[in-house]
């Protein structure tokens, strides 16, 4: 398991973070996803390195820009 974190923007408000969460632990190979709108992050605690780029075009999804 790889533990990534994402610099996220757009998200302002609790409503933001919760948005991503549910759009990241979705996705197949996520075991934890934590967003914090304060730092801009969101950490995610994926199976294999290939589930990364599935958690960034999640997130994109959601209507966030991943930097």
């Amino acid at each position: 398991m790889d533990e990534v974190v994402l610099t996220v923007s757009g998200m302002d408000c609790r409503a933001c973070e919760e948005r991503v969460e549910r759009a990241v632990a979705k996705l197949a190979g996520v075991r934890r996803v934590s967003a914090d709108r304060a730092v801009g992050q969101v950490k995610v605690v994926v199976e294999s390195a290939s589930s990364e780029a599935a958690v960034r075009a999640g997130i994109t999804a959601a209507g966030f820009e991943v930097a």
